[in-house]
């Protein structure tokens, strides 16, 4: 019975350190109210299709910019070959290329000065690999 007592007294002993050790409750403290936000969605569909039809309004004015500026005859463009003889500029002047013998260089728009072939010379020329000119007949060629 002895024993019991003492196991029942270091019972009731650490019980009541261990409520001594524990840390008090606080009550706790209310979260501050956050303000709802209101999102008006119709408003800003309404502003970005706004946005998007000024861009395709700007879009289509460059468009028209650059066509004007690259067609024929627009101020970008300075020689084009009008025939496959024939170069012309944008302002309208042209040169025979025939006359030298030579065709229009396609991607510059103006007349060869030399050949790498006969496919360069105007037609009734031929080439002449010596001096890389078109010349009318082989005897021409030196």
């Amino acid at each position: 019975m002895v024993k019991r007592l003492g196991v029942l007294l270091l019972l009731v002993l650490s019980a009541s350190s261990v409520a001594q050790t524990v840390a008090p409750v606080r009550p706790m403290v209310a979260a501050p109210k956050i303000d709802t936000i209101v999102i008006d969605y119709r408003q800003q569909w309404e502003k970005e299709r706004a946005k998007n039809q000024a861009l395709r309004d700007e879009n289509a004015r460059l468009g028209q910019q650059l066509a004007e500026w690259t067609r024929r005859g627009g101020s970008q463009v300075h020689a084009y070959c009008e025939t496959p003889t024939l170069s012309r500029s944008s302002a309208g002047a042209s040169n025979d290329c025939a006359v030298a013998g030579f065709g229009c260089e396609p991607v510059s728009g103006l007349c060869r000065t030399v050949a790498n072939s006969s496919a360069d010379c105007a037609a009734g020329y031929i080439y002449c690999a010596t001096n890389r000119q078109c010349v009318r007949d082989a005897n021409a060629c030196r």
